[in-house]
């Protein structure tokens, strides 16, 4: 176990090229020592020894690459592969690769087009001019990708363009294997290399579940590095497990180990099944299990509701390849999340003490560490509890692992292009509550001159253009100081939601667990 309090960080900030394409900054530089990193491969190596394959690619083709390479981009937002975001279903949020793509990319779309918000980041935001796929209304099977394969003519379109330029990155939301099988079969018929800007499916699918990410860190960190945490792969032993914690805690937490942004999260109240018999506690589960809709559930995570928390620190990361170096913390960001399961509803720059923040910085990147020997490239985040009173003596707690894109990372890449270094002109970002204009041209007009243009520093900046309900207008708020740009964020969302002036506050708030 590695021991958690040496001192191993100092700030700055250092730009790491990728080829011109996606700014990478980082803000705490990390260094671990030699002891540290021969834990880290040992570790690594036993993982290795126990699944061979973890990395395994060979099965997309011969012309399939973790990383950058030559040619344009495909921006491939799709949330299917994560367990209840998706649901198989189009998603507005898929117009968050826009906000990666520049010159000359491409995009697929599942969700209708939406002419207004492509128009919007092209001219105002000025990210550049791309090229949208969107495949034939009778590919009706499987995820985005998938869709992309069977329309043969997107994908001779992109097989062209590959072999025209010399290769081809595709830029996936997450590494599933469908976009790998995508890549795969634009390489072997444009006859080059095309990278893949993500993991490995294998390798994706392990750090992507809370129980899998779960063992690590407690094996690299320490049991103390998590909350009591067990799992359960039957309604019998969950039962056992949930009766078991209820004894000592007032809330226990149960889990599907994919699900993203608090939507798979069940919170339990212990004092509802403290004095059950065991076959009543069973029961009450599984009709909990009933009424939240969760398909084939097992296996699932289990643990303490902690309380109180503090805050819920986010470390953003990109991780090269092994050759290129350590991973880089691009920043640390407090969630904004509500409801009694902590559902996101946005992110601000974290303000810490300074202890506090290299502390997180640093078992982050070990962690990040272990997975880039198993394979990780790409992009990837970890999420964190602090617990108790005081940030400055508060026990660290980490919860999962985002081996993806998501609501902060998006954000934090899209200011760094459009001002140049986050840091320097902080945001808020804010996933609303309340839906807002059905039309994106509408909520641009409510917006007015509070948008963010080029040439300045301040302003609303939209990442996705909603579902056409008002739902999932998803948006940032830039301005000097991250105080400025938490009230612009509350103004912008009482505006779209009541076409108000802006004197309502935001809703969003913190639960006392997490």
């Amino acid at each position: 176990m590695v021991q958690p309090d040496r001192p191993v960080a100092e700030h700055g900030s250092v730009r790491h090229p990728l080829g011109g394409r996606l700014p990478v900054i980082e803000h705490v530089p990390v260094r671990l020592d030699p002891s540290e990193l021969e834990e880290v491969d040992r570790l690594a190596a036993r993982i290795r020894a126990e699944v061979p394959g973890i990395a395994a690619a060979s099965m997309f083709g011969d012309r399939v690459r973790a990383g950058f390479g030559a040619g344009p981009s495909l921006f491939v937002h799709d949330l299917s592969p994560v367990q209840l975001a998706g649901r198989w279903t189009p998603s507005p949020l898929e117009y968050r690769g826009f906000m990666l793509a520049g010159e000359g990319d491409f995009v697929a779309l599942w969700m209708p087009r939406n002419p207004a918000f492509e128009a919007y980041c092209r001219d105002v935001l000025g990210l550049g001019a791309v090229e949208v796929l969107r495949p034939a209304a009778k590919v009706r099977r499987g995820a985005l990708a998938a869709r992309v394969i069977q329309d043969g003519g997107l994908l001779t379109r992109l097989a062209d363009v590959a072999r025209r330029r010399g290769g081809l990155n595709v830029q996936p939301y997450i590494g599933s294997g469908a976009v790998w099988a995508l890549a795969g079969a634009i390489g072997e018929q444009a006859g080059v290399t095309v990278h893949v800007v993500a993991p490995p499916p294998g390798v994706t699918r392990r750090v992507n579940d809370k129980t899998w990410f779960a063992r690590q860190a407690a094996e690299l960190l320490g049991e103390r590095a998590l909350p009591d945490t067990t799992v359960a792969h039957s309604m019998a032993a969950l039962a056992a497990r949930v009766r078991r914690l209820a004894h000592d805690h007032d809330r226990i937490a149960i889990k599907l180990p994919s699900a993203a942004g608090g939507e798979g999260n069940a919170v339990l109240d212990a004092a509802c099944v403290r004095d059950l018999p065991l076959a009543a506690v069973r029961e009450t589960l599984r009709g909990l299990l009933r009424r939240l809709g969760w398909p084939r559930p097992f296996p699932l995570l289990v643990s303490v509701w902690e309380s109180p928390v503090c805050t819920t620190p986010s470390v953003q990361l990109w991780i090269p390849h092994a050759a290129e170096g350590l991973p880089v913390v691009e920043g640390v960001f407090e969630q904004q999340v509500c409801g009694p399961t902590g559902v996101f509803t946005g992110a601000v720059p974290a303000d810490l003490p300074e202890h506090t923040a290299i502390r997180i910085a640093r078992e982050a990147v070990l962690l990040a560490a272990l997975f880039q020997r198993l394979g990780y490239f790409g992009r990837c985040s970890f999420d964190a509890i602090l617990v108790g009173a005081d940030p400055a003596t508060a026990e660290l707690h980490w919860i999962e692992c985002n081996g993806r894109w998501g609501g902060t990372s998006i954000p934090m890449t899209l200011v760094n292009r459009l001002t140049g270094d986050w840091a320097e002109t902080p945001f808020a970002v804010v996933a609303p509550e309340q839906p807002g204009p059905p039309a994106f041209d509408e909520a641009l007009e409510r917006m007015g001159d509070r948008l963010f243009s080029a040439g300045r520093r301040r302003g609303v900046v939209f990442l996705s253009p909603g579902d056409g309900t008002g739902r999932g207008l998803a948006f940032l708020a830039l301005a000097p100081t991250a105080a400025a740009a938490c009230r612009d964020a509350s103004e912008a969302s009482a505006i779209l939601a009541d076409g108000a002036d802006g004197t309502r506050t935001c809703s969003a708030r913190r639960p006392r667990g997490a």
